[in-house]
């Protein structure tokens, strides 16, 4: 009888139908049996035949820049996932890239493109629970696109499911010009993806989008530099506030007028003071051309150009009316800087290697399994760290730890405690950069390799390591061989002026680098 195709080990679906055709078969009159049952049979065999079947766990999946993220299709269980052949591809793409391919248990990066290489893998102890689950790191704007996952063993089936990865906006970066007539000009920038716009408003909330004036532009790794810019009144008192908006989250700053135009301050709370010291300037300078004008000629005339030193600390008074710290630690280059050091970004990309390496809290800076040799005598871990305007390298073989060495020095930097195994906490800035698979100029690379939480532009990388800056630069896993990069390369580490470099290596890797080196050590296991 047929109605003994229900069983345990059969699909509920399968059960259902088998049900439905015994149900069937039983009720007819004898003669009719054998012909309806084959009739019902022909119709339904086509459901029965579908064992084999794949899903996607989401329609659509969305990914953040720089992040990681795992997108999973479901199969049906099979007797032997040892044997296995999983597909992962981008089929929006023409023609279609494969993103990652295990061919019966084997893994297959023959057919990998190049833009997944390294970034893409599977996780094969999902398989057990019938999930095809693939990961991608470091997500770039471009990932986004349609997917297609493929699983076959002796049957086959494929979904397809889509991806989509955005930039949250960073921290709106204000800035203030003067202009003529009394009128002062607020900028407002901020960088993420997909496109915003920048809105103003008023003190009252009044909307001030006809008096703005809004720009946007393309960075490198795709996302948009959002610049928008109001004229108002000097003289008028008011606030005003700039907000950009996406995906629900807000990002915005406000200006509080006249308080923050620059020098306005610097009177208005001054005033008395400056008042006081310009009359005595005044009554010295006409003291000291009457009573020596007949004795000293020149040197009367002279000495009306004297600075004059004000009685409050730290402040000189000049022609021009402007208040400089006065102090042995002040440079022309840092105090360019001063505005960006203001905005924080030093700071945020503290906290994005402290989150980025937080597993290496718990790891002493001794405890890394190395030897770390200067020449043929052992060393400390403090020798790594170049001294001003130095450059070290420092070799290993594959799996000897150099960017383990490189991402504990960074994390010492960033968390600031007060163990500090490499002695790094006072320096300035740390930058970590992977340099495995970079091309193109040294320093589009090293600001692409930057988190976008740090804010820092391909001006401020220039600015920070071209300029006297205590800063130190790591490399990690650098190889020689493309000519823009290595070029460019060279000629920074010729022209820099303080900046620290340490380049991490394998041994043959680097013969380019010999004459701006200073010195060479070696990581042994």
């Amino acid at each position: 009888m047929f109605t003994g195709c229900i069983s345990e080990s059969l699909p509920e679906d399968l059960g259902q139908i088998c049900m439905c055709v015994s149900f069937l078969k039983d009720g007819l009159e004898e003669p009719m049996k054998g012909a309806t049952f084959t009739f019902l049979l022909a119709i339904m065999w086509p459901s029965l035949q579908a064992l084999f079947t794949v899903e996607p766990e989401q329609n659509s999946y969305d990914g953040e820049l720089h992040k990681n993220i795992r997108i999973a299709c479901r199969f049906s269980p099979v007797k032997n996932v040892a044997q296995l052949s999983v597909i992962w591809q981008r089929i929006d793409l023409s023609p279609v890239v494969d993103v990652y391919r295990l061919e019966k248990g084997l893994e297959n990066h023959n057919f990998t493109g190049k833009s997944f290489q390294k970034r893409a893998r599977l996780l094969k102890d999902e398989l057990d629970k019938y999930r095809a689950v693939l990961e991608l790191s470091q997500l770039q704007i471009n990932d986004s696109g349609t997917y297609q996952c493929i699983v076959r063993l002796e049957e086959a089936d494929y979904k397809k499911t889509t991806l989509t990865v955005r930039a949250p906006y960073t921290a709106v970066k204000k800035g203030i010009r003067r202009l003529g007539n009394e009128e002062v000009e607020l900028s407002c920038e901020s960088q993420g993806f997909p496109l915003a716009r920048m809105v103003w408003s008023d003190g009252r909330l009044q909307d001030l989008m006809e008096r703005s004036n809004s720009s946007s532009e393309k960075t490198s790794e795709g996302t948009y530099k959002v610049i928008s810019r109001v004229t108002v009144k000097e003289s008028i008192m008011d606030n005003y506030t700039c907000s950009i908006l996406l995906d629900g989250k807000v990002q915005s700053a406000t200006f509080d007028i006249p308080g923050e135009i620059p020098g306005k301050s610097k009177w208005s709370h001054g005033y008395a003071a400056i008042g006081v010291i310009a009359v005595m300037c005044v009554g010295f300078v006409t003291t000291s051309v009457i009573v020596h004008r007949r004795k000293k000629g020149q040197k009367n005339r002279d000495s009306i150009s004297t600075i004059c030193k004000s009685s409050e600390p730290n402040l000189t008074v000049t022609s021009t009316d402007s208040l400089l710290p006065k102090t042995p630690f002040f440079r022309a280059d840092a105090f360019a800087f001063s505005s960006e050091v203001c905005e924080g970004k030093a700071e945020n990309l503290r906290e994005v290697l402290k989150q980025r390496y937080a597993e290496l809290s718990t790891m002493a800076g001794c405890a890394l399994q190395h030897s770390l040799l200067c020449g043929e005598s052992q060393c400390d871990l403090q020798s790594i760290v170049p001294g001003s305007r130095k450059a070290i390298l420092l070799e290993g073989e594959e799996g000897s730890g150099k960017s383990s060495l490189a991402k504990k020095l960074a994390f010492s930097w960033a968390d600031g405690s007060s163990s500090d195994p490499f002695n790094i906490s006072k320096t300035w800035l740390v930058i970590l950069v992977d340099f495995e698979g970079a091309e193109g100029d040294f320093f589009q690379v090293v600001k692409s390799k930057i988190p976008s939480e740090a804010g820092l532009e391909t001006a401020d990388v220039k600015e920070i390591l071209l300029g006297n800056m205590d800063s130190l630069l790591i490399l990690d896993s650098y190889k020689e061989g493309n000519r823009e990069m290595d070029e460019s390369l060279i000629k920074f580490l010729k022209d820099r002026s303080a900046c620290r470099v340490l380049i991490t290596a394998r041994p043959g890797q680097h013969s380019n680098l010999e004459d701006t080196v200073t010195k060479t050590l070696q990581l042994q296991r």
